[in-house]
Protein backbone atom coordinates (compact mmCIF):
# COMPACT_ATOMS: atom_id res chain seq x y z
CA UNK A 1 0.00 0.00 0.00
CA UNK A 2 1.57 3.27 -1.14
CA UNK A 3 0.40 6.50 0.42
CA UNK A 4 0.45 9.50 -1.95
CA UNK A 5 3.29 11.97 -1.61
CA UNK A 6 2.52 15.66 -1.30
CA UNK A 7 3.06 17.50 -4.55
CA UNK A 8 5.10 20.68 -4.36
CA UNK A 9 2.97 23.66 -3.48
CA UNK A 10 -0.05 21.55 -2.49
CA UNK A 11 0.94 20.56 1.04
CA UNK A 12 -1.43 23.05 2.60
CA UNK A 13 -4.25 21.82 0.37
CA UNK A 14 -3.74 18.21 1.47
CA UNK A 15 -3.45 19.14 5.15
CA UNK A 16 -6.63 21.20 4.91
CA UNK A 17 -8.49 18.23 3.43
CA UNK A 18 -7.27 15.91 6.17
CA UNK A 19 -8.34 18.33 8.91
CA UNK A 20 -11.81 18.64 7.34
CA UNK A 21 -12.02 14.86 6.96
CA UNK A 22 -11.09 14.35 10.63
CA UNK A 23 -13.68 16.84 11.85
CA UNK A 24 -16.29 15.28 9.59
CA UNK A 25 -15.22 11.82 10.81
CA UNK A 26 -15.62 12.59 14.51
CA UNK A 27 -19.02 14.14 13.75
CA UNK A 28 -20.07 10.94 11.99
CA UNK A 29 -18.58 9.02 14.94
CA UNK A 30 -20.94 10.87 17.27
CA UNK A 31 -23.88 9.64 15.20
CA UNK A 32 -22.41 6.13 15.17
CA UNK A 33 -22.50 6.16 18.98
CA UNK A 34 -26.23 6.83 18.78
CA UNK A 35 -26.63 3.92 16.37
CA UNK A 36 -24.58 1.56 18.56
CA UNK A 37 -26.65 2.24 21.66
CA UNK A 38 -30.13 2.71 20.18
CA UNK A 39 -30.43 0.23 17.30
CA UNK A 40 -30.13 -2.95 19.43
CA UNK A 41 -32.97 -1.79 21.71
CA UNK A 42 -35.16 -0.51 18.89
CA UNK A 43 -35.02 3.19 19.79
CA UNK A 44 -35.47 5.85 17.12
CA UNK A 45 -32.31 7.53 15.85
CA UNK A 46 -34.03 10.88 15.30
CA UNK A 47 -37.10 11.30 17.51
CA UNK A 48 -35.35 11.15 20.87
CA UNK A 49 -32.81 13.81 21.87
CA UNK A 50 -29.43 12.88 23.35
CA UNK A 51 -29.63 12.48 27.12
CA UNK A 52 -27.57 11.33 30.09
CA UNK A 53 -27.83 7.56 30.45
CA UNK A 54 -27.85 7.94 34.27
CA UNK A 55 -30.10 10.89 35.14
CA UNK A 56 -31.94 11.22 31.81
CA UNK A 57 -31.25 14.98 31.53
CA UNK A 58 -31.24 16.19 27.90
CA UNK A 59 -27.74 17.17 26.77
CA UNK A 60 -27.28 20.76 25.59
CA UNK A 61 -25.92 21.38 22.09
CA UNK A 62 -22.65 22.81 23.44
CA UNK A 63 -22.00 19.52 25.26
CA UNK A 64 -22.43 17.50 22.07
CA UNK A 65 -19.27 18.64 20.26
CA UNK A 66 -17.56 15.35 19.32
CA UNK A 67 -14.40 14.50 21.29
CA UNK A 68 -13.90 18.04 22.64
CA UNK A 69 -17.01 18.13 24.86
CA UNK A 70 -16.03 14.83 26.50
CA UNK A 71 -12.53 16.19 27.17
CA UNK A 72 -13.85 19.53 28.44
CA UNK A 73 -16.32 17.82 30.80
CA UNK A 74 -13.58 15.35 31.86
CA UNK A 75 -15.84 12.46 31.02
CA UNK A 76 -18.61 13.45 33.44
CA UNK A 77 -22.23 14.53 33.06
CA UNK A 78 -22.70 18.26 33.61
CA UNK A 79 -25.99 17.66 35.49
CA UNK A 80 -25.39 14.68 37.78
CA UNK A 81 -21.61 14.32 37.69
CA UNK A 82 -21.72 10.63 36.78
CA UNK A 83 -19.01 9.29 34.50
CA UNK A 84 -19.69 9.26 30.78
CA UNK A 85 -18.48 6.08 29.14
CA UNK A 86 -15.13 6.38 27.39
CA UNK A 87 -16.76 4.46 24.54
CA UNK A 88 -18.11 7.76 23.20
CA UNK A 89 -14.75 9.42 22.67
CA UNK A 90 -13.26 6.09 21.51
CA UNK A 91 -15.81 5.67 18.69
CA UNK A 92 -15.60 9.33 17.67
CA UNK A 93 -11.80 9.38 17.62
CA UNK A 94 -11.58 6.00 15.89
CA UNK A 95 -13.95 7.14 13.15
CA UNK A 96 -12.01 10.36 12.59
CA UNK A 97 -8.65 8.56 12.47
CA UNK A 98 -9.87 5.84 10.09
CA UNK A 99 -11.40 8.46 7.79
CA UNK A 100 -8.12 10.37 7.66
CA UNK A 101 -6.14 7.18 7.02
CA UNK A 102 -8.54 6.31 4.20
CA UNK A 103 -8.00 9.69 2.54
CA UNK A 104 -4.26 9.35 3.11
CA UNK A 105 -4.39 6.05 1.25
CA UNK A 106 -5.55 7.79 -1.94
CA UNK A 107 -4.36 10.88 -3.75
CA UNK A 108 -7.49 13.02 -3.66
CA UNK A 109 -6.18 15.26 -6.44
CA UNK A 110 -5.31 12.45 -8.85
CA UNK A 111 -8.01 9.96 -7.78
CA UNK A 112 -10.79 12.29 -6.63
CA UNK A 113 -12.97 12.11 -3.52
CA UNK A 114 -15.60 9.58 -4.60
CA UNK A 115 -13.95 6.26 -3.79
CA UNK A 116 -12.36 7.25 -0.44
CA UNK A 117 -15.70 8.78 0.58
CA UNK A 118 -17.54 5.54 -0.26
CA UNK A 119 -14.92 3.54 1.63
CA UNK A 120 -15.36 5.81 4.65
CA UNK A 121 -19.11 5.18 4.57
CA UNK A 122 -18.42 1.44 4.51
CA UNK A 123 -15.98 1.68 7.42
CA UNK A 124 -18.57 3.64 9.40
CA UNK A 125 -20.95 0.69 9.05
CA UNK A 126 -18.20 -1.69 10.17
CA UNK A 127 -17.69 0.35 13.34
CA UNK A 128 -21.38 0.13 14.22
CA UNK A 129 -21.53 -3.62 13.55
CA UNK A 130 -18.34 -4.31 15.50
CA UNK A 131 -19.35 -2.53 18.71
CA UNK A 132 -22.97 -3.63 18.42
CA UNK A 133 -22.04 -7.30 18.08
CA UNK A 134 -19.55 -7.00 20.95
CA UNK A 135 -22.28 -5.63 23.22
CA UNK A 136 -25.21 -7.85 22.26
CA UNK A 137 -23.80 -10.71 20.10
CA UNK A 138 -26.31 -9.61 17.48
CA UNK A 139 -26.08 -7.54 14.30
CA UNK A 140 -28.84 -5.17 13.23
CA UNK A 141 -30.24 -6.23 9.86
CA UNK A 142 -30.54 -2.61 8.76
CA UNK A 143 -26.80 -2.00 9.18
CA UNK A 144 -25.94 -5.18 7.26
CA UNK A 145 -28.25 -4.05 4.44
CA UNK A 146 -26.56 -0.63 4.55
CA UNK A 147 -23.13 -2.25 4.10
CA UNK A 148 -24.41 -4.36 1.21
CA UNK A 149 -25.94 -1.29 -0.48
CA UNK A 150 -22.70 0.73 -0.12
CA UNK A 151 -20.70 -2.19 -1.56
CA UNK A 152 -23.09 -2.66 -4.48
CA UNK A 153 -23.22 1.10 -5.15
CA UNK A 154 -19.43 1.27 -5.18
CA UNK A 155 -19.13 -1.56 -7.70
CA UNK A 156 -21.80 0.02 -9.92
CA UNK A 157 -20.21 3.48 -9.83
CA UNK A 158 -16.68 2.19 -10.47
CA UNK A 159 -18.03 0.31 -13.48
CA UNK A 160 -20.32 2.94 -14.99
CA UNK A 161 -18.30 6.04 -14.03
CA UNK A 162 -14.63 4.94 -14.05
CA UNK A 163 -13.37 8.47 -14.82
CA UNK A 164 -15.24 9.96 -11.85
CA UNK A 165 -14.69 7.16 -9.31
CA UNK A 166 -10.96 6.66 -9.68
CA UNK A 167 -8.36 5.05 -7.45
CA UNK A 168 -10.17 1.72 -7.03
CA UNK A 169 -8.40 -1.25 -8.60
CA UNK A 170 -11.15 -3.74 -7.63
CA UNK A 171 -13.03 -4.96 -10.69
CA UNK A 172 -16.61 -6.20 -10.76
CA UNK A 173 -15.28 -9.74 -11.19
CA UNK A 174 -13.06 -9.34 -8.11
CA UNK A 175 -16.04 -8.06 -6.16
CA UNK A 176 -18.40 -10.83 -7.24
CA UNK A 177 -15.81 -13.52 -6.46
CA UNK A 178 -15.11 -11.79 -3.16
CA UNK A 179 -18.81 -11.83 -2.29
CA UNK A 180 -18.71 -15.66 -2.21
CA UNK A 181 -15.03 -16.38 -1.47
CA UNK A 182 -15.44 -16.24 2.31
CA UNK A 183 -19.19 -16.06 2.90
CA UNK A 184 -19.91 -19.46 1.31
CA UNK A 185 -17.20 -21.32 3.31
CA UNK A 186 -18.49 -19.57 6.45
CA UNK A 187 -22.04 -20.67 5.57
CA UNK A 188 -21.00 -24.31 5.02
CA UNK A 189 -18.75 -24.49 8.07
CA UNK A 190 -21.09 -22.59 10.35
CA UNK A 191 -24.44 -24.13 9.46
CA UNK A 192 -23.50 -27.61 8.20
CA UNK A 193 -20.15 -28.81 9.51
CA UNK A 194 -20.27 -27.24 12.97
CA UNK A 195 -23.68 -28.73 13.94
CA UNK A 196 -22.51 -32.16 12.70
CA UNK A 197 -19.19 -31.96 14.56
CA UNK A 198 -20.95 -30.79 17.72
CA UNK A 199 -23.61 -33.50 17.49
CA UNK A 200 -21.33 -36.45 16.68
CA UNK A 201 -18.06 -35.53 18.42
CA UNK A 202 -18.48 -32.84 21.08
CA UNK A 203 -21.92 -33.11 22.69
CA UNK A 204 -22.12 -35.81 25.37
CA UNK A 205 -25.92 -35.48 25.45
CA UNK A 206 -26.20 -36.14 21.69
CA UNK A 207 -23.88 -39.14 21.86
CA UNK A 208 -25.69 -40.59 24.89
CA UNK A 209 -29.09 -40.04 23.29
CA UNK A 210 -28.04 -41.92 20.15
CA UNK A 211 -26.73 -44.87 22.21
CA UNK A 212 -29.93 -45.07 24.23
CA UNK A 213 -32.08 -44.95 21.09
CA UNK A 214 -30.14 -47.88 19.64
CA UNK A 215 -30.65 -49.88 22.84
CA UNK A 216 -34.36 -49.04 22.90
CA UNK A 217 -34.80 -50.30 19.33
CA UNK A 218 -33.40 -53.67 20.31
CA UNK A 219 -35.62 -53.97 23.38
CA UNK A 220 -39.13 -55.30 23.51
CA UNK A 221 -42.02 -53.20 24.77
CA UNK A 222 -42.20 -55.33 27.95
CA UNK A 223 -38.53 -55.04 28.88
CA UNK A 224 -38.17 -53.92 32.50
CA UNK A 225 -35.26 -51.57 31.74
CA UNK A 226 -37.17 -49.72 29.05
CA UNK A 227 -38.89 -47.13 31.33
CA UNK A 228 -35.57 -46.30 32.99
CA UNK A 229 -33.81 -45.86 29.65
CA UNK A 230 -36.69 -43.81 28.27
CA UNK A 231 -36.49 -41.50 31.28
CA UNK A 232 -32.74 -41.10 30.76
CA UNK A 233 -33.29 -40.42 27.06
CA UNK A 234 -35.87 -37.74 27.85
CA UNK A 235 -33.35 -36.11 30.16
CA UNK A 236 -30.70 -35.94 27.41
CA UNK A 237 -33.23 -34.71 24.84
CA UNK A 238 -34.34 -31.95 27.22
CA UNK A 239 -30.70 -30.89 27.65
CA UNK A 240 -30.21 -30.84 23.86
CA UNK A 241 -33.36 -28.75 23.40
CA UNK A 242 -32.23 -26.34 26.11
CA UNK A 243 -28.82 -25.89 24.46
CA UNK A 244 -30.44 -25.33 21.09
CA UNK A 245 -28.73 -25.51 17.71
CA UNK A 246 -24.99 -24.87 17.74
CA UNK A 247 -23.56 -22.95 14.78
CA UNK A 248 -19.98 -21.96 14.06
CA UNK A 249 -20.96 -18.58 12.59
CA UNK A 250 -24.09 -16.48 12.62
CA UNK A 251 -25.90 -15.45 9.47
CA UNK A 252 -24.81 -11.90 10.23
CA UNK A 253 -21.16 -12.99 9.88
CA UNK A 254 -21.96 -14.54 6.50
CA UNK A 255 -23.74 -11.42 5.19
CA UNK A 256 -20.99 -9.18 6.58
CA UNK A 257 -18.28 -11.07 4.70
CA UNK A 258 -20.38 -11.13 1.53
CA UNK A 259 -20.70 -7.33 1.66
CA UNK A 260 -17.01 -6.98 2.57
CA UNK A 261 -15.93 -9.18 -0.32
CA UNK A 262 -18.10 -7.25 -2.79
CA UNK A 263 -16.65 -3.96 -1.54
CA UNK A 264 -12.98 -4.91 -1.22
CA UNK A 265 -12.54 -7.86 -3.59
CA UNK A 266 -11.68 -11.50 -2.97
CA UNK A 267 -8.04 -10.91 -2.02
CA UNK A 268 -8.90 -8.49 0.77
CA UNK A 269 -11.80 -10.69 1.90
CA UNK A 270 -9.50 -13.69 2.35
CA UNK A 271 -6.96 -11.59 4.26
CA UNK A 272 -9.75 -10.16 6.43
CA UNK A 273 -11.06 -13.63 7.29
CA UNK A 274 -7.56 -14.89 8.13
CA UNK A 275 -6.86 -11.86 10.35
CA UNK A 276 -10.22 -12.28 12.10
CA UNK A 277 -9.61 -15.99 12.78
CA UNK A 278 -6.15 -15.28 14.21
CA UNK A 279 -7.45 -12.47 16.42
CA UNK A 280 -10.43 -14.57 17.52
CA UNK A 281 -8.15 -17.49 18.42
CA UNK A 282 -5.89 -15.22 20.46
CA UNK A 283 -8.89 -13.74 22.25
CA UNK A 284 -10.24 -17.21 23.02
CA UNK A 285 -6.83 -18.21 24.40
CA UNK A 286 -6.78 -15.15 26.64
CA UNK A 287 -10.28 -15.96 27.93
CA UNK A 288 -9.26 -19.55 28.63
CA UNK A 289 -6.11 -18.50 30.50
CA UNK A 290 -8.11 -15.92 32.47
CA UNK A 291 -10.72 -18.52 33.41
CA UNK A 292 -8.01 -20.98 34.47
CA UNK A 293 -6.55 -18.44 36.91
CA UNK A 294 -9.86 -17.27 38.38
CA UNK A 295 -13.13 -18.63 39.69
CA UNK A 296 -15.17 -17.37 36.74
CA UNK A 297 -16.69 -19.85 34.32
CA UNK A 298 -14.92 -20.36 31.01
CA UNK A 299 -16.62 -18.57 28.12
CA UNK A 300 -17.64 -21.15 25.51
CA UNK A 301 -18.85 -18.68 22.86
CA UNK A 302 -18.26 -15.05 22.02
CA UNK A 303 -19.14 -12.63 19.24
CA UNK A 304 -16.98 -13.08 16.15
CA UNK A 305 -18.30 -9.98 14.37
CA UNK A 306 -15.87 -7.54 16.05
CA UNK A 307 -12.90 -9.54 14.76
CA UNK A 308 -14.40 -9.67 11.26
CA UNK A 309 -14.89 -5.90 11.24
CA UNK A 310 -11.30 -5.35 12.41
CA UNK A 311 -10.13 -7.75 9.71
CA UNK A 312 -12.14 -5.96 7.02
CA UNK A 313 -10.92 -2.53 8.14
CA UNK A 314 -7.33 -3.81 8.09
CA UNK A 315 -7.86 -5.46 4.69
CA UNK A 316 -9.28 -2.24 3.22
CA UNK A 317 -5.78 -0.79 3.59
CA UNK A 318 -3.44 -3.75 3.23
CA UNK A 319 -5.47 -6.78 2.11
CA UNK A 320 -4.90 -6.75 -1.66
CA UNK A 321 -1.23 -5.85 -1.25
CA UNK A 322 -0.59 -8.64 1.26
CA UNK A 323 -2.36 -11.23 -0.89
CA UNK A 324 -0.35 -10.16 -3.94
CA UNK A 325 2.86 -10.57 -1.92
CA UNK A 326 1.73 -14.02 -0.81
CA UNK A 327 0.87 -15.07 -4.37
CA UNK A 328 4.24 -13.78 -5.62
CA UNK A 329 5.96 -15.73 -2.87
CA UNK A 330 4.25 -18.95 -3.97
CA UNK A 331 4.85 -18.36 -7.66
CA UNK A 332 7.73 -20.38 -9.06
CA UNK A 333 10.00 -18.08 -11.06
CA UNK A 334 10.28 -18.82 -14.76
CA UNK A 335 13.41 -20.67 -15.83
CA UNK A 336 15.31 -18.58 -18.41
CA UNK A 337 15.89 -20.33 -21.75
CA UNK A 338 19.28 -21.90 -22.27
Amino acid sequence: MDFPSFEEGLTGYYIGIYIIVFLFGITIGSFLNVCIYRLPVGESLTKKNSHCMTCGTPIKWYDLVPVFSWLFLRGKCRSCGEKISGRYILVESLTGILFVLTFLRFDVIADGLWYPALLCLFIAGLIVIGFEDYDTQEMTVGVLVYLAVIAALTRILTTLLPTAVRGCDITVTDGLIGMFAVSVPFLIFGFVLTPLIYSFIISDDCKSARKIKKRLKKMSETDKERPKLQKELDKHLAAIEKTGPVYGFGMGDVILMAAGGLMLGWKAAVVAAFAAIVLGALYAAVLKIKAAHSDCESVKAFAFGPFLTVGLAFASFFGTHLMDLYIDFLTVPAVPPM
